[in-house]
């Protein structure tokens, strides 16, 4: 069985296939380890993001609001998308709770990337 190196959510690829392809196959696997450990640390701090969604939306302690499995999760570009349910006495919504994902935009290299894209992205919704 040849060796194999898993990158993002595809199948795993071999090194046979490798030598084929004209792309930087070490990156993509540094931001598939970057990106699991971001999913593990957003999973880890789930309640703080349910405490957030509560506050921004005014829920009440009698309303509920579940983070979504991480098998749930989708995943762009720049950003990763946490599916969240809220239910009250009033509605059932589901929403999504966006979060850029610091290595595909250099934050180690260059501080501040990640807090620049969220203010303008603020900026521009507003």
């Amino acid at each position: 069985m040849p060796t194999t190196i898993k990158l993002d959510h595809r199948k795993p690829i071999t090194y046979s296939s490798v030598i084929k392809k004209d792309t930087n196959i070490i990156s993509r696997v540094v931001y598939f380890q970057a990106a699991t450990e971001l999913y593990d640390s957003l999973w880890d701090q789930r309640q703080i993001i349910q405490a957030l969604v509560r506050h921004h939306l005014r829920l009440s302690t009698r309303d509920t609001c579940i983070v979504n499995a991480k098998a749930q999760w989708i995943r762009g570009s720049f950003n990763v998308y946490i599916p969240i349910e809220v239910q009250t006495t009033r509605y059932h919504k589901k929403l999504i709770f966006r979060c850029p994902m610091p290595h595909k935009l250099a934050e180690v290299k260059y501080p501040g990337t990640v807090d620049k894209k969220l203010c303008s992205e603020v900026g521009t919704y507003a």
